[in-house]
């Protein structure tokens, strides 16, 4: 059940946001094309001008197309600048062995990436879009962000994802509702090594999944088995829409061994419970 929200609070906080962002002058906002990232944007520009607000966004094999797709028509319609980099986590061992860490040693390079961006553009500040709700989660990212000095105004802010999701839908940003899509690379197991090939193989089934109408989905690849997770609410319609067949016989033309529909429905973290505590 999501929680009620006041108009009242919700614009208090958004002020309070847009108070710290104006103290950066200007500003390199990490960006994903992801709903918090893209709000996040929406009100640099709106506090700082769009002159002073850089957009980055990293290009990797293991960002979904899903959520790509909607960088540049956001980029378009907020008029700000923006440029892409070329991030090879490929080439790091210690992602590519899919540790628990993984994500802190992959956004280690896309930090230093953005580092040197933001200096060529005489920029001293970076944001990115967590939010208060990353902060409960195991988010090894958040140490680099950390270890960068990237700044978090939606944490700053006391925003959670869904207060989040309300701004951005009040002022009418086109991905307000999008799903949240993380790493493909969160598809693989803890110590499954990363393929470009596996990487390939999820993201051509997720947009299969996408494609008949189940967003936010996540396909993860278990020892050769798709283990498919559909949000609980869409459960029954997958079923009683027949897809399975379907499904199943084009998984097994990209490469999967077996495909398993998780009837517990799409799990956060599927695997992440473990190092909470760390």
């Amino acid at each position: 059940m999501k929680k009620q929200y006041s108009e009242k609070c919700l614009l208090t906080k958004e002020q309070t946001l847009i108070k710290r962002i104006q103290g950066f002058k200007s500003m390199v906002v990490a960006f994903s094309g992801g709903v918090d990232s893209s709000y996040l944007l929406f009100i640099a520009s709106q506090a700082l001008g769009n002159k002073n607000v850089l957009a980055v966004t990293a290009r990797a094999p293991f960002f979904s197309r899903f959520e790509t797709q909607h960088i540049e028509p956001i980029i378009k319609s907020l008029n700000v600048r923006h440029c892409f980099f070329d991030h090879n986590a490929m080439s790091i061992d210690t992602f590519i062995q899919n540790p628990p860490d993984r994500c802190y040693h992959c956004k280690k390079l896309i930090f230093t990436s953005i580092r040197q961006i933001a200096k060529s553009f005489s920029i001293q500040h970076i944001a990115h879009g967590a939010n208060l709700d990353d902060l409960k989660m195991y988010r090894p990212g958040l140490k680099a962000s950390k270890e960068f000095n990237i700044e978090s105004p939606l944490v700053d802010a006391k925003l959670s994802k869904q207060e989040i999701q309300l701004l951005a839908q009040n002022h009418r940003l086109s991905n307000w509702n999008q799903p949240a899509m993380a790493c493909l690379a969160t598809r693989i197991p803890y110590y499954d090594p990363i393929t470009l090939k596996k990487l390939s193989m999820i993201d051509r089934a997720e947009k299969i999944i996408h494609d008949i109408g189940f967003s936010g989905s996540r396909v993860r690849l278990v020892d050769g088995t798709a283990k498919i997770e559909i949000s609980k609410n869409q459960l029954a319609s997958f079923f009683h829409g027949q897809f399975e067949d379907a499904v199943t016989r084009q998984f097994k033309e990209i490469g999967f061994i077996s495909v398993n529909v998780d009837r517990k429905g799409y799990q956060s973290g599927f695997d992440d419970a473990l190092y909470m505590a760390d």
